[in-house]
């Protein structure tokens, strides 16, 4: 895994134009693992063209685990209201209840 690695970075220090998918063809090194490499830090994001699947729509992206507009998306999802015609739940307070013995 270090020779790849190793590999990618002469590639990149030669060419650092290189996008992920010429890196791969021109290393051998699997696209995954330069993926892997790029996720974790061990490829600097410096690299204008190295990019990585978005975990949602598989989109590129540069940082983070989804692309900008999924991102978006998500976030859009998140602030929106909660529908009205939802169920909405009543919290019942409860008494608590003392039971002493008749014997003392």
């Amino acid at each position: 895994m270090d020779h790849h690695l190793n590999r990618c970075l002469d590639q990149l220090w030669k060419r650092p134009a290189s996008t992920t998918q010429e890196l791969s063809q021109v290393t051998g090194v699997p696209l995954t693992e330069v993926h892997q490499f790029i996720k974790s830090g061990r490829l600097s994001s410096s690299y204008s063209n190295l990019t990585y699947p978005c975990e949602s729509c598989g989109g590129d992206t540069r940082g983070g685990r989804l692309c900008g507009s999924c991102s978006g998306v998500f976030r859009a999802a998140g602030a929106a209201k909660p529908d009205d015609r939802a169920p909405v739940r009543h919290v019942i307070k409860s008494t608590k209840v003392l039971y002493t013995s008749r014997n003392r």
